[in-house]
């Protein structure tokens, strides 16, 4: 299993590794409007209420998009809300919602109402199939970039036994983010703006870790030998986002693939600080972060942890660099507190928006940009099991049962997309269950509203009592999408999943809507 998770992260880091292919090939004669729309980042707290234990703290943390420029006030979600304080750690939920606010009288304080749809589970808790709801009403006070909020909130499972009313706190920290969109028709010269702003720079990293030692038994008492150092590992991705040229905000994502502890995820969020050695090509990288973990028999108190490391990162050429860093994981309560060493790939892009105040801006693309497009999608799974097969507590699997999903898709060129995608069960036997996976497409464009598509994804699975192994697993698939407009569209595919290890390995089908956005690099 170590020779096979050594080849799959070779394999993962190759497909990331060929970025910027010919997009600067593209750019020439390109006339596009830059728009800035505002983001939102959330953070909030509350209760989930519990019938026959202590109630659970649960943390939510997303990011709010305002792409709708006719609704300017209208916002759509993605979001997780997670246990960090309970009996339940591994309750971890992923979804997608809308919400609206209303600004009062002219004054810092507006109304903001939403809902929230999603699928997880986990942590032994009675979440049915998985299915969770929330509703919120809150009064925010904002000081410029920065609320703060409270109000009523409604955390429900609804095909489960806990849920209910609580009163929720958070902050949000509001900023823009630009895109590009291809202009209908060409203009004069003068018309465009001359130059841009080279204002946010994002890393987005491909990591593996190991965790070498433990200071106690890092799973729940049992039976099974708990794992020893250097058998549990975990295969994730990270996004940064620098804010000061040494100072950046860090998005961990992780889940296991090897140590029999297939189930297991990590969330966390924090700060990382970079200092030059000399020279720009070696750097100091430290990282403090926390959130929720859980799942999979890890021994991780209420599923609040704290995960600090400190490495060093090469440059490799212009954006591309490998980081190797030594960390500490501690579980406040629990007793998965160990030592992890840490290897990851990197390609760095630095992001250029219009340098007026305007909201909209014609431009016409240099040699020196690059046209970086990407896609997001919803969709809803469904996975069609064998009535020949039987799950870990010995049940034959649903015959079929649904899962909603996100890719995030980096295209590479005309024809190859490199894709991020989760999945999380909300309907059926399964409500832990969750997917992270990584991967590549091919498109062919037959008309232009047209495309055909295949895809091959790897990655780390589990939960739910679903037999997967050690959690590694590999899916491909084939399908039609159909493009309505420049930005949006809808999509179909069908195909299987399997794991490396394990007797699940369903067909599936995937419905989908695709949202089309590029971003302009200016070297």
């Amino acid at each position: 299993m170590q020779k096979l998770s050594i080849r799959f992260m070779l394999l993962l880091c190759c497909l990331f590794s060929v970025g910027p292919l010919v997009i600067g090939q593209e750019s020439d004669g390109r006339e596009v409007n830059l728009i800035k729309q505002p983001l939102r980042l959330r953070s909030s707290y509350e209760l989930l209420k519990m019938s026959s234990e202590p109630d659970l703290g649960m943390l939510g943390m997303g990011a709010d998009f305002f792409i709708v420029d006719k609704l300017p006030n209208l916002y759509f979600t993605i979001h997780t809300y997670s246990a960090i304080v309970g009996k339940r750690p591994g309750l971890i939920t992923f979804g997608t919602g809308a919400g609206y606010i209303q600004p009062l009288f002219r004054s810092p304080l507006s109304l903001d109402a939403g809902i929230f749809v999603g699928g997880g589970g986990g942590g032994g808790a009675s979440d049915g199939g998985g299915l969770i709801t929330r509703l919120h009403l809150d009064l925010s006070y904002s000081m410029k970039h920065v609320s703060v909020f409270g109000g009523y909130s409604r955390l429900d499972f609804p095909t489960g036994d806990i849920g209910g009313s609580s009163f929720n706190v958070g902050l949000t920290l509001s900023t823009l983010f630009s895109t590009a969109r291809r202009s209908g028709s060409a203009s004069m010269a003068e018309d465009y703006e001359d130059s841009l702003d080279k204002e946010s720079i994002f890393r987005v990293q491909v990591t593996g870790q190991n965790y070498i030692n433990f200071a106690g038994r890092p799973t729940f008492p049992s039976n099974v030998p708990a794992p020893g150092g250097g058998e549990i590992s975990l295969v994730g991705i990270e996004l940064d986002h620098f804010f000061h040229k040494k100072w950046y905000a860090a998005l961990k994502l992780h889940g296991a693939m090897a140590g029999g502890i297939d189930g297991y995820m990590s969330y966390l969020v924090g700060l990382g600080f970079e200092q030059a050695l000399g020279t720009d090509r070696l750097t100091l990288d430290t990282q403090l972060l926390a959130g929720p973990s859980g799942g999979g028999g890890i021994a991780s108190g209420g599923g609040g942890t704290i995960q600090g490391s400190v490495g060093l990162r090469a440059l490799l050429g212009n954006a591309y660099g490998i980081k190797a860093s030594i960390g500490q994981t501690i579980t406040p309560g629990g007793d998965f507190n160990g030592t992890l060493l840490e290897l990851g790939l990197s390609k760095n892009f630095q992001f250029a928006s219009a340098a007026n105040d305007r909201r909209k801006t014609a431009y016409r693309l240099k040699d020196t940009d690059r046209l970086h497009e990407f896609g997001f999608e919803l969709l809803n799974r469904t996975y069609y099991s064998s009535a020949n097969s039987v799950d870990k507590n010995g049940r034959p699997y649903d015959r079929t049962f649904n899962l909603i999903g996100f890719i995030v898709s980096k295209k590479l060129n005309h024809n190859f997309d490199i894709l991020g995608a989760t999945n999380w069960a909300y309907q059926g036997s399964y409500g832990a269950y969750a997917e992270g996976l990584l991967g590549l497409r091919y498109r062919y464009e037959w008309t232009p509203s047209w495309q055909f598509r295949a895809q091959v994804l790897g990655g780390a699975v589990g939960g739910g009592g679903i037999d997967l192994g050690s959690g590694l697993v590999f899916q491909y698939s084939a399908g039609l999408v159909r493009q309505m407009s420049q930005n949006w569209g809808i999509t179909i595919d069908t195909g299987q999943m399997a794991g490396v290890k394990g007797n699940f390995k369903p067909l599936f089908t995937d419905i989908g809507i695709i949202y089309k956005f590029a971003t302009i690099q200016n070297r």
